[in-house]
């Protein structure tokens, strides 16, 4: 019988206490609120620890507790797939960067780290992450597929050595294809691997092949699906072989006589069905029909349970028929055979679009995808979520009194409401077409909202509404006034506009056109870059200077200034002038800087920017009055969605799309915050 071992899991942080919100945290942080968008879960063999893997890194659940117990992987995160080896002995793991890791459990070391190299499309080479890691059941082995490709590679588990390639035989197009996951699997004697390959070159639907993986020959191709599949599961005889595909159809085929023995789409599901044996060799399938998990006997066509789950399911692991876990954009969910519910993991919540502090600074709001989340600052705790499936939540507004009011729409229905009594202060309809962009005045009397079309229009409490025509062009970004009397708005049209919204009338229009090189401050090296560029185009007859797209605008405390978030620069304005005052060029791996947010005393301008490459995101802080970069953090892999400093000036936050909030200590930074 082979050795069993049991892992040794303990938090990888200098801080060892019970409080995760400080575990792996980088310099300057003092807290991460959320524990990272879920993107897969894995089950130890000796069913004691739940893995979670997130855009943040590895979480460990003690299943006796269901309470977090370590944080591994934070030095990059964005984990896409994870597997534990039969004996217990290894953690495989696979990121989007396109990096497998293999981990030696009782030593908590990675033991083998393997860089993928970038694939060739059509479009240009690019960085394709892991979909699926999988162990062979002797624990000898790995095999790992990418996203989109259908190319499964297999690995010697102990040393990361490459034994063999398994390609996929047609050339994908980059489109659809890219993002598409790879399910793949061993059978329980290790001698068959199975896996899903494309049947189109559009990506748009699959076949099962089955190899043998010590001769390295193709022995099956089952070809009867229609779709793409997204889930594979050997029986523990190994004859057997089942998939779930995403039109909710769940195929048996017989590997030895190269059959399909069973086709099964009575499920409800329109989406997904996620088969799996029983030790036994039961087959059962776990479905997904809107809001409702239920768990089949695929023999006898009977529902064994039926299961409530909020939201949309972002990973699933149905673990030899006994284990269920959900992982959705609320929580994660984990059900047994034996036991109807056996945990509801909280805080893996979905990107936070928008975060800002109570005027106390004591609370601070985080939104995202129909959510929104209220922290306790001091004690680092979520005291309440709300939830609204099918809404998007645009902004959210603290009155003086302390109530929270978010705008959201719901198709065409756009609403105003009180997040802590969760009741609707106002509505509105009319508007035909998706918006991207709104915001609250300051004291919350007035509102505004811009759409794809670039029609705009400010509102107050009693419904009145007034158009601001300009635009014409999709309106990305808004921005009121401090006085409560002007709104800046940027658009696609490549211009950025500033109105006045009692009369209704057009103040300025400010061009997002490239400018002159020389007139630039910031990096030297993109400088002398677009130097170059200007100057190759005024030699060929080109437009020198092109559109620029912006996606961020926000106004100084006092008025003065209004900031832009262009594609490669920061640009700011005068309001009274409606001159430029500064245009700030940005290093290549910290572009985009799409989230801004003035210190309260105005001196200061923090931006963030998205992922370019770098192992880490940064978000920059600004001296307005020589626009010198002062300090620059790093500490979320992937974009910065917004920011926002406390009343105080005393911390900022950080909401990524890595799903959390980090909160850091800007005081040794910004010297004359008082």
């Amino acid at each position: 019988m082979a050795e069993y071992y049991t892992p040794q899991i303990r938090a990888q942080s200098a801080d060892t206490s019970k409080d995760s919100t400080t575990w792996g945290l980088p310099d300057d942080a003092i807290a991460r609120l959320g524990r990272g968008r879920v993107t897969s879960l894995a089950f130890s063999s000796d069913r004691k620890y739940l893995a979670v893997g997130t855009w943040i890194g590895i979480w460990w659940y003690d299943i006796a507790t269901w309470s977090p117990i370590g944080l591994w992987e934070t030095e990059r995160g964005v984990i896409s797939a994870l597997d534990f080896s039969t004996n217990g002995k290894y953690l495989a793991t696979g990121n989007l960067d396109a990096t497998i890791k293999i981990w030696n459990l009782q030593r908590e070391k990675c033991t083998a780290r393997i860089k993928l190299p970038i694939q060739r499309y059509e479009t240009g080479w690019i960085e394709i992450g892991i979909s699926t890691v999988v162990f062979s059941a002797d624990s000898q082995y790995i095999a790992v597929s990418r996203l989109g490709n259908g190319v499964i590679c297999l690995w010697n588990a102990e040393t990361g050595a490459q034994i063999t390639e398994f390609s996929a035989p047609l050339n994908l197009t980059i489109g659809r294809s890219r993002g598409v996951e790879r399910p793949l699997c061993f059978s329980p004697s290790g001698h068959y691997l199975a896996f899903a390959s494309p049947s189109d070159t559009d990506g748009t639907s699959d076949f099962v092949s089955v190899w043998d993986v010590k001769i390295g020959k193709q022995i099956a191709a089952f070809k009867e699906n229609t779709n793409l599949v997204h889930t594979l599961d050997f029986s523990p005889c190994g004859q057997f072989l089942a998939a779930g595909d995403a039109s909710g159809t769940l195929r048996e085929w017989d590997v030895s006589n190269k059959k399909l023995l069973r086709t099964s789409s009575e499920y409800d599901a329109k989406y997904w069905v996620i088969p799996s044996y029983s030790q036994s060799g039961k087959l059962l399938t776990a479905t997904k029909c809107q809001s409702t998990i239920a768990v089949w006997d695929v023999d006898c066509g009977r529902k064994l349970n039926t299961f409530e789950h909020r939201g949309d399911i972002h990973a699933v692991r149905f673990s030899n028929g006994t284990h269920l876990a959900v992982a959705g954009p609320l929580d994660i969910n984990v059900w047994t055979a034996d036991k109807t519910h056996a945990a509801s993991i909280s805080e893996h919540s979905y990107y936070p679009d928008f975060v800002t502090f109570s005027p106390n600074g004591q609370t601070l709001v985080s939104t995202g995808s129909g959510e929104v989340a209220c922290w306790d600052v001091a004690k680092k705790l979520n005291w309440q979520t709300i939830s609204l499936s099918e809404t998007t939540i645009h902004c959210i507004y603290f009155s003086p009194t302390g109530n929270i009011n978010a705008m959201s729409n719901t198709g065409n229905t756009f609403n105003v409401w009180n997040v802590k009594t969760n009741k609707i202060i106002a509505t509105f309809t009319g508007h035909e077409k998706q918006v991207n962009a709104a915001a609250f005045a300051p004291k919350g009397k007035r509102w505004a909202y811009g759409d794809i079309e670039g029609k705009l229009y400010v509102w107050d409490r009693s419904g009145k509404q007034l158009p601001l025509l300009g635009h014409t062009n999709s309106i990305e970004t808004l921005a009121f006034h401090p006085n409560k009397k002007q709104l800046a708005s940027g658009s696609r049209d490549s211009t950025v506009r500033l109105w006045n919204v009692v009369s209704g009338k057009e103040i300025a229009v400010f061009p997002l056109t490239q400018l002159d090189a020389e007139l630039y401050l910031g990096d030297p090296h993109q400088k002398q870059r677009l130097m170059r560029i200007q100057h190759n185009r005024a030699e060929r007859g080109e437009t020198i200077y092109r559109s620029i797209e912006i996606r961020a605008i926000d106004f100084s405390p006092c008025g003065n200034i209004i900031a832009g978030g262009l594609s490669r620069e920061i640009r700011l304005w005068d309001t009274t002038t409606h001159d430029i005052r500064a245009a700030i060029l940005l290093p290549r791996e910290c572009e985009r800087p799409y989230a801004l947010a003035f210190s309260p005393c105005g001196r200061y301008l923090a931006s963030g920017s998205w992922w370019a490459g770098t192992e880490k995101v940064s978000i920059r802080l600004w001296d307005l009055a020589t626009c010198e970069n002062i300090h620059t953090f790093w500490g979320h892999p992937t974009d910065i969605q917004d920011l926002a400093f406390s009343p105080d000036g005393a911390l900022l936050a950080s909401g990524s799309y890595d799903g959390t909030v980090l909160l850091w200590d800007v005081k040794p930074y910004l010297h004359h915050e008082t």
